[in-house]
């Protein structure tokens, strides 16, 4: 929990939905009202540019924080994160799995619930393919992911 919480590690995620329930629930949708920066001449720095479709997890980890610290422990809490584009696209190359970047969304759901936490990924891809090279080696990097930054895990 702290590595997700308290460190940069998790940072550069995307986040589609945020979910904290305590006393109420609380519900974050990650996606970005580009409207709200109508405003923003071109060419400006980069902590005013344009962000992507969704907010990343270094911008909305505060606000989740601030929901879960305390003396109880949530309820449960769910996270939808994507994989940033950078690094899918690295994943994608190594895999040769000749798929364009915008056709695959890489996801990582983290639940907690009955003082457990789960992490379940999941690939997305938008064309038919019967090549399953990208899933493996999505399915592999998040195990990988925790091992090289000792968090425990179980694969079941």
């Amino acid at each position: 929990m702290s590595k997700l919480l308290a460190s940069e590690l998790f940072d550069l995620f995307q986040v589609e939905e945020a979910e904290v329930t305590t006393f109420n629930t609380f519900h974050i949708d990650g996606r970005i009202h580009k409207d709200f920066y109508k405003d923003v001449p071109a060419g400006a720095d980069s902590a005013d540019a344009m962000p992507g479709e969704y907010s990343t997890w270094k911008d909305l980890k505060p606000i989740c924080y601030e929901l879960i610290k305390g003396k109880r422990t949530p309820l449960s809490f769910k996270f939808v994160f994507y994989l940033n584009e950078e690094a899918k696209s690295r994943l994608i190359k190594e895999a040769d799995a000749g798929i364009d970047d915008s056709q695959v969304r890489l996801g990582l759901n983290i639940r907690f619930i009955n003082s457990d936490v789960i992490l379940t990924t999941g690939c997305a891809i938008s064309i038919f393919t019967l090549d399953k090279s990208i899933e493996k080696a999505w399915d592999n990097y998040i195990p990988s992911f925790l091992d090289n930054n000792s968090i425990d895990n179980e694969i079941l």
